[in-house]
């Protein structure tokens, strides 16, 4: 699915916005699929979410703290450009069966899967089981992405999109799954 022509519109802008603040660099955009895929990125920054609906053209349907969708002026932002509210510290098999249908509706699914912003000094941090029970129901492929650089004005920003990964045996632990993606975006981060 794409945008529609206003927030497409209000995509555009913001590009060019982010641009003039930060030295942005995006690769391997030919890597994009064209089928449903899942999006796996790492998290450092407020700004990770806004790269990749900035970056993907087709709409990005993002897992989002719900914690988010109680701040009355992001709300209606987050709901427009596809986010919908997935509870951390538990399972949350509505946001799961959510992320299950966002796929099977023949669209894009981004998740983090380190489940929070990572504050700590690690290149990336140990990947939450839900993805790979998404991957498991879905048969989707995972495009993972790696976000490096410095959130600082005029500091270099560089976006890395890898190869999709495919899982065709169902049978493969969850930790398998995601150790997989996980290691794969923290190689993204390290080239």
């Amino acid at each position: 699915m794409k945008y529609n022509f206003f927030l497409n519109f209000i995509r555009k802008v913001a590009f060019i916005l982010l641009k003039c603040i930060f030295f942005i660099r995006v690769e391997g955009k030919e890597n994009i699929p064209e089928d449903p895929f899942i999006i796996c990125a790492n998290h450092r920054s407020y700004l990770d979410p806004v790269l990749i609906i900035l970056i993907f053209d087709r709409k990005v349907y993002f897992m989002a703290k719900s914690e988010l969708f109680r701040i009355w002026w992001l709300a209606p932002i987050i709901k427009a450009f596809g986010a919908f509210p997935v509870k951390r510290g538990k399972s949350d098999i509505g946001a799961i069966k959510r992320a299950i249908d966002v796929i099977k509706s023949g669209n894009i699914l981004g998740i983090f899967p380190e489940g929070k912003r990572n504050r700590t000094k690690e290149v990336i941090l140990k990947g939450e089981k839900g993805v790979a029970t998404i991957v498991k129901a879905t048969g989707a492929k995972v495009l993972p992405v790696g976000i490096s650089g410095r959130i600082i004005p005029f500091g270099k920003i560089r976006v890395r999109i890898g190869k999709p990964i495919e899982f065709r045996n169902n049978t493969i632990d969850n930790q398998e799954i995601v150790d997989k993606i996980m290691n794969e975006i923290k190689e993204l981060i390290l080239k």
